[in-house]
């Protein structure tokens, strides 16, 4: 089957980009061709290396021009290629889809079976509650199923506008063995200075910007620090609030306990060297980094909210506290620098994403969808 995934953000760092390289190189191995339409980003030529046919259509349409441009693109690489299903990633570019493929000037068929392909959008977060108020009805219009990562996104449509009938959950997989066995644990603690046996360790990855609540993890952080020196704090990752929050961090005379390692990819030996892990988002549908975190056996804490609370089991594989509420991220912070707390909740969360969150019941899940409503397609 030939696939088609629409993106509305460019290939770089993400959720959404990493759910896309997952997909990517195991629907292809399962003989599958797989065609991503996205914008250049860093890990453009990774996705490329595992198969998939870049097509370079912007979705980030702001004028009605260009919004044309992008239909009149996709329609015209969809049948070109003989396109057999279409798998948007946003309400954004579902509306595409359905003005490209259905609308304009008439509808599209692939040319073998003479049908129309499915539209299957997969929808990761909706963030702002003006967008989700609306994207229930125009799913409801755009897509022919709508595949969910979470219950919480599933329900908010529901309540707005899309039938029950027509949408699934399918949890967002990990790969389980390869954050099992990190790989240069103990050589990257030397690099950044760090000594596991002494110093107890916190640590986050996630993009610096505003939703991520930066500045409230380091704040909960100098608190922690006072009263547990050996206290240290790894912010793994990149994004237009770096500077703020190493300022932040300078402003606390923290320089000596926090670590920026900047972007890495090697997640699986960064997660082992923590002994906690932390979300501090202000807003989050289905986080995949207290996923991982999980996966590679560490206690996580996380805010209550969004699908949060379906990831992280509340004392049991972690805990969770108020979105940015500092006095409860500090006292959550401080329960779990218990060690034999935290190695205890740890394995707890190994198990949990074993039998949640695995990469092949994700795939395996996706690939039913796709191949049925390809299937009702070729049979109308």
């Amino acid at each position: 089957m030939k696939i088609l995934y629409l993106m509305t953000e460019p290939f770089g760092i993400g959720g959404v980009q990493t759910d896309i390289l997952t997909l990517t190189e195991d629907l292809s191995a399962k003989g599958h061709t797989v065609y991503v339409a996205t914008t250049d980003g860093v890990l453009l030529q990774e996705l490329i290396g595992k198969g998939a046919r870049h097509v370079n259509i912007d979705f980030r349409f702001r004028k009605l021009s260009e919004f044309l441009a992008a239909a009149r693109k996709l329609r015209r690489v969809a049948r070109t290629e003989s396109i057999e299903l279409i798998a948007p990633q946003s309400v954004r570019s579902s509306i595409a889809a359905f003005f490209a493929l259905r609308l304009v000037p008439y509808r599209y068929s692939v040319a073998s079976t003479g049908k129309r392909p499915p539209i299957v959008t997969t929808i990761h977060n909706i963030h702002n509650p003006a967008n989700f108020q609306w994207a229930g009805k125009i799913l409801r219009r755009c897509a022919d199923f709508v595949i969910f990562e979470s219950h919480y996104e599933r329900n908010r449509l529901l309540q707005n506008g899309l039938q029950a009938e027509r949408s699934a959950v399918i949890h967002s997989g990990i790969d389980l063995g390869k954050l099992s066995r990190p790989t240069q644990a103990q050589e990257l603690a030397v690099q950044y200075g760090l000594d596991p046996s002494r110093q107890f360790i916190y640590g986050i990855v996630a993009r610096l910007s505003e939703e991520k609540g930066h500045c409230y993890l380091v704040e909960a952080f100098a608190r922690v620090a006072r009263r547990r020196p050996e206290a240290r704090l790894v912010i793994i990752g990149d994004g237009p609030l770096l500077d703020v929050v190493r300022q932040q961090v300078n402003a606390l005379e923290l320089d000596s306990r926090v670590v920026f390692t900047g972007i890495q990819r090697d997640i699986a030996s960064h997660l082992a060297m923590l002994d906690v892990f932390v979300l501090s988002s202000t807003r989050e549908s289905f986080p995949l980094s207290a996923r991982e975190a999980m996966a590679a056996g560490r206690a996580v804490i996380a805010p209550r909210i969004g699908g949060c609370p379906e990831v992280v089991d509340d004392g049991v594989t972690g805990l969770l506290f108020q979105a940015a509420n500092t006095d409860d991220l500090e006292a959550k912070m401080l329960l779990l620098a218990d060690r034999q707390t935290s190695t205890m909740m740890g394995r707890a969360g190994r198990e949990r994403a074993r039998r949640l969150f695995s990469r092949e019941s994700w795939v395996d899940g996706d690939e039913r969808v796709y191949l049925q409503w390809a299937g009702a397609a070729a049979s109308d």
